[in-house]
């Protein structure tokens, strides 16, 4: 087993002269990584921790005695050794106290590298056999690594992540090949009780471990629903249709569930990763034609789509808009829109209708997967399967879509009920806090809550039962009958202690709110 080294430097350079200068696989070495910051060696140590580490003793927001104060944190066993200019006593008397194994001068010396790493490494050899604390402590680690990764990919395959953030990370997770070529297998099991999420989590736990046991080239992790997603690289990907068919014969025959399969076409490149997901979805959608517990594939699906004779040109973030705000009467005008569209083009196929019909729900679905749940869970599988595979026409369709997206509806407004109770909770707190500044505006509030000004003036008028400007003004009124009540300021002087710059609006304001002037309150009552 080769020794394991990282690079720590904040110099491109200096670490191209080390890597190319010396030998390093030839000599029983292996560079596992290269770090520009601190930071950055602290993740790949997190990874993949090395035996030794050369690190700058003088970099950016966290520097080399900083970085080995961490390390030791979490090794005793990793050797750092210092690359560094200063030849000050204080920095390689506190080196020495966090135990760094030794010091190279700059200019870097390719031959005092070689000496230092050689005898480091015969030291490793000695200390073999005697870290089986470490290694337990290992095992728990990796196990919270792994949900870290499985995050990652959960990120990465909904394109929900920065392309440079996704390639720093792949390489550090050693997922590289991903981006070479890759086919994606999507599996999803068929439990009778799908609202049961504990029991379908320990099947699709089942089903991933049977994957990661065989398939050595390739990347797997339970996604959201409990789908595991699968992907093959290298030679493996060739065959993705053949290993989809062995997995769910096996599922079948040892785990005893039926589960739906989806494998895309073989994708190239970074953004082919999020692409053979995308194509895994579709193709999985096609089981209402195809059949339960099949392996379907992209093309298969694509075949069933190339009939709809024509383009469905539908306005898909507009309608999820919709159905996560409730808007009733608009979601059912794209539904006809929809249904319109197919009947016009003259499609007669019912396999077509049926896609297109899941094509909708599971635009419309989105707003479920918001909130960790899925239209199965929510109508039952077995409900929604059935509901679907009865289309015929495309009456039949549209019932089918309102029938079906009706509950998703529902489900929204209690959700959306629930966010409207907690926003408006933060804007008024927020009001509490600044309601006699003069910049307090609907504006200012939305930014602060981070929602639209029409939507946070639209929540706030159904939740209160006056608009936020009505609040904030009334509010203000209220105050300033208290210091009419109880000082002797002036009109205008009221009016800029509770916010309101122009006293004339004051005037208004006051008029409006109380029945009379300011002048005929402040009259003698008697």
């Amino acid at each position: 087993m080769k020794t394991r080294v990282l690079l720590v430097d904040d110099e491109k350079l200096e670490r191209v002269l080390i890597r190319k200068g010396y030998p390093w696989e030839e000599n029983g070495f292996e560079i596992i990584g290269e770090a520009s910051s601190g930071e950055e060696a602290l993740e790949f140590f997190d990874i993949k921790e090395p035996d030794i580490v050369l690190t700058d003793i003088n970099m950016p927001f966290m520097d080399g005695l900083v970085l080995t104060e961490k390390i030791r944190q979490r090794s005793e066993k990793c050797r750092v050794v210092i690359i560094t200019g200063y030849r000050e006593f204080d920095y390689a008397r506190r080196a020495c106290q966090l135990g760094v194994k030794d010091f190279i001068l700059k200019p870097v010396n390719i031959n005092e590298i070689a000496t230092i790493i050689e005898n480091i490494k015969e030291e490793l050899k000695l200390e073999e056999g005697h870290h089986e604390e470490y290694k337990k402590l290992k095992e728990t680690a990796a196990e919270n690594q792994d949900i870290v990764i499985e995050s990652f990919l959960q990120r990465l395959v909904e394109n929900r992540i920065e392309e440079e953030v996704a390639k720093y990370k792949l390489s550090m997770y050693d997922f590289e090949d991903l981006q070479k070529r890759c086919i994606c297998i999507n599996i999803s099991p068929l439990v009778k009780d799908k609202a049961n999420e504990e029991e379908t989590l320990e099947y699709s736990k089942k089903i991933l471990q049977m994957i990661q046991d065989k398939y050595k080239q390739s990347v797997s992790f339970i996604h959201y629903l409990c789908n595991i997603i699968l992907y093959l690289y290298g030679d493996e990907a060739d065959h993705g249709y053949d290993i989809a068919k062995e997995i769910k014969d096996r599922i079948n025959n040892e785990i005893k569930i039926d589960v739906d399969m989806g494998i895309s076409l073989i994708e190239n490149g970074f953004h082919g990763i999020a692409k053979a997901y995308r194509q895994s979805v579709k193709a999985i959608s096609a089981s209402v034609i195809i059949g339960r517990n099949c392996c379907i594939t992209y093309k298969e699906y694509a075949e069933i789509k190339k009939d709809d004779g024509g383009k469905i040109d539908i306005n898909w973030k507009d309608f999820e808009f919709n159905v996560e705000n409730c808007l009733e009467a608009k979601v059912e005008e794209y539904i006809n829109e929809y249904t319109n569209v197919i009947k016009n083009a003259g499609v007669t196929d019912t396999g077509y209708l049926k896609l297109m019909a899941m094509n909708m729900l599971s635009k419309a679905a989105t707003v479920l997967t918001k909130h960790g749940k899925s239209l199965g869970q929510l109508v039952g599988e077995e409900y929604l399967y059935e509901e679907v595979s009865k289309i015929e026409t495309v009456s039949e369709m549209n019932l089918c879509l309102k029938k079906i997206i009706k509950p998703i509806l529902e489900y929204s407004d209690s959700m959306r009920t629930r966010k409207s109770n907690k926003l408006i909770d933060q804007a008024l707190e927020y009001i509490e806090k600044h309601l006699y500044e003069q910049t307090l505006t609907l504006k200012t509030i939305a930014g602060k809550v981070f929602v639209n000004e029409s939507y946070l003036s639209r929540i706030f008028k159904q939740e209160m039962g006056e608009s936020l400007i009505e609040y904030i003004t009334r509010k203000r009124i209220e105050q300033s009958i208290i210091l009419l009540n109880t000082t002797d300021l002036k009109a205008y002087e009221i009016a800029e202690q509770i916010g309101i710059s122009d006293p004339h609006y004051f005037s208004i304001c006051f008029k409006k709110q109380v029945g009379v002037t300011i002048k005929e309150y402040k009259k003698p009552k008697f």
